[in-house]
C-alpha cells in the first residue's frame, strides 16, 4: 500500500495524510463528546440524545450541497473550507454550556464537516483513473480507520490525567494542523468542463427499485443499532458498570484496530457467498453483540462484545458497498449510492436519540441492549426475501457468470 501511494499524484498524498489526521481528531472527541454533556453541562441523556442526533441529520444536505460547490467553485477551496471552519466549531464546543449551545455547534460542526467527503471523493477520481480508483477509495478508509484508532486512544489518555473540557482544544489545534498542510500542498484538481449541479429530484427516482428500497430500509435499521456504540454504550459504561471514562476510547481502538487489520481478508472470504445471505449473517452477528452488552459487567466482557460487534460489521460492510453498485444503473450510481448513504446516517441519527432517550426513561436501563439486539437481528430475517427479489445471478455473481466469462475454479 505504501508503494502504492508513494507513487501516486501529490493530491491524493496529500488527501490520505489529511484523512488520517481529520479522523484522529474526530476520534478524540465523539467518544467522550456524550460523557461530556451528561456529566460535566448536566444535560439529561434524552437531550444529549437529540444533539447527537442533530449533529447527524444536519450533515445530510451538507453532502448534496458540497457536491455543487465542489463543481462550482472548485475542490481546493470546498476542501481547505471544511477544515478551517471544523477547527472552529470543534473549539466552540469548549465554550458550550448548555442543551441549545451543544445543539446549534454540533449541527454547525456537523454541516461543515460533511462538506469534505464530496470534495475529498472528487479529488480522487480528478488525479486517479479508474483502474486504480478502488484501491485508492480502499488506501483512503484504511486511512479514516488509522486516524480512528489513534483518536480515541490519545483521547483517553488524555481524560485519564485531565479535564475533558481540554479536548477540544487538542482537536481543534489538530484539524488547524490539517488546515495548513493542505493549504501548502494540496493543487486544485477540478476539471475544466465539471460544472454539472446535482438536485434533490433525482434521488426519487429510486423509489421505483423495490429491492432496493428494501435493502436501504435494513440498512437503515441496522445503522440505528450500530450507532449505540457512539450515543449510549459511552454513557453506560460509566454510570452503569462503573468504568472509567478512558474505557470508551480503548473499546473504539479495538474496533478501529480490527477494521484495519482484517477489513481486506475478511472480504475476500465474503465474496465466496451468497450477498443476501452474508447481510444476514453480518448483521445477525452483530445483534448478538449489542444484546449481549446486558450480560457485561467489566471491561472484558465488554470488550468481548464490541469485538463480536465488529466481526458482524466487517461481514455486513465487506459487501454492502459492492451490492449497491451492482444494482444500481450504470446512470444512475450517484443516485443509489446517495439515497443508501442517506437511509444509514437517518439510522444513525435516529438511533443516536433513541438510544439515550431509552437511559433516561427505562427502569431497566441494561434492557436496552436487548432491545437493539433484537431488532437487528429480527429485522435481518428480510434479507432472505431481499435474495429472492434479486435473483440468482446479483445475490451470488460468483456462480453465475455470463457465458463469454472463463468458469470459475470449483464450481
Amino acid at each position: 500500500m505504501l508503494d502504492g501511494i508513494m507513487a501516486a499524484p501529490r493530491a491524493f498524498k496529500v488527501l490520505v495524510t489529511s484523512a488520517l489526521i481529520e479522523n484522529m481528531a474526530f476520534g478524540l472527541i465523539i467518544p467522550f463528546l456524550t460523557i461530556y454533556m451528561v456529566q460535566d453541562a448536566q444535560i439529561s441523556e434524552s437531550l444529549a440524545g437529540v444533539v447527537l442526533m442533530g449533529y447527524t441529520l444536519s450533515g445530510l444536505p451538507a453532502m448534496i450541497f458540497g457536491g455543487i460547490l465542489v463543481d462550482k467553485i472548485g475542490r481546493r477551496a470546498v476542501l481547505l473550507t471544511s477544515l478551517g471552519l471544523m477547527s472552529f466549531t470543534i473549539l466552540m464546543y469548549f465554550f458550550a454550556f448548555d442543551f441549545i449551545t451543544f445543539l446549534l455547534v454540533a449541527m454547525a460542526d456537523s454541516f461543515v464537516g460533511s462538506l469534505y467527503m464530496p470534495a475529498a471523493n472528487a479529488m480522487i477520481a480528478d488525479v486517479i483513473p479508474p483502474k486504480g480508483r478502488p484501491k485508492a477509495f480502499s488506501t483512503i478508509r484504511i486511512a479514516w480507520n488509522v486516524g480512528l484508532i489513534f483518536g480515541p486512544a490519545v483521547g483517553a489518555a488524555i481524560v485519564a490525567t485531565q479535564p475533558i473540557k481540554i479536548l477540544f482544544l487538542f482537536g481543534a489545534l489538530i484539524l488547524l494542523g490539517a488546515f495548513f498542510m493542505n493549504l501548502v500542498f494540496i493543487p486544485e484538481t477540478k476539471p475544466e468542463k465539471a460544472g454539472e449541479l446535482v438536485t434533490f429530484k433525482g434521488v426519487l427516482s429510486v423509489s421505483k427499485d423495490r429491492p432496493f428500497l428494501v435493502m436501504s430500509g435494513l440498512s437503515g435499521i441496522l445503522f440505528l443499532c450500530m450507532t449505540q456504540f457512539q450515543s449510549a454504550l459511552p454513557i453506560y459504561i460509566v454510570s452503569d458498570l462503573g468504568l472509567a471514562i478512558s474505557s470508551s476510547g480503548f473499546l473504539w481502538t479495538i474496533s478501529g484496530l480490527m477494521i484495519v487489520l482484517l477489513q481486506l481478508w475478511v472480504t475476500s472470504q465474503m465474496i465466496k457467498f451468497r450477498r443476501s445471505r452474508v447481510l444476514l449473517a453480518g448483521q445477525v452477528v452483530m445483534g448478538l453483540g449489542i444484546g449481549m452488552i446486558y450480560l457485561a459487567t467489566d471491561f472484558l466482557s465488554l470488550s468481548a462484545c464490541v469485538v463480536i460487534m465488529t466481526i458482524g460489521e466487517l461481514m455486513y460492510m465487506s459487501i454492502m458497498g459492492a451490492i449497491v453498485a451492482d444494482m444500481a444503473p450504470e446512470d444512475r450510481r450517484g443516485v443509489y449510492m446517495g439515497f443508501s448513504g442517506f437511509m444509514q446516517t437517518l439510522g444513525w441519527g435516529v438511533g443516536m436519540f433513541l438510544g439515550l432517550w431509552m437511559l433516561d426513561v427505562l427502569p431497566e436501563r441494561p434492557v436496552m441492549w436487548l432491545i437493539f439486539g433484537s431488532l437487528a437481528v429480527c429485522s435481518s430475517v428480510a434479507y432472505l426475501k431481499f435474495g429472492r427479489m434479486i435473483g440468482p445471478e446479483k445475490d451470488d455473481p460468483s456462480k453465475h457468470v455470463h457465458a463469454s466469462s472463463p468458469p470459475v475454479l470449483g464450481h
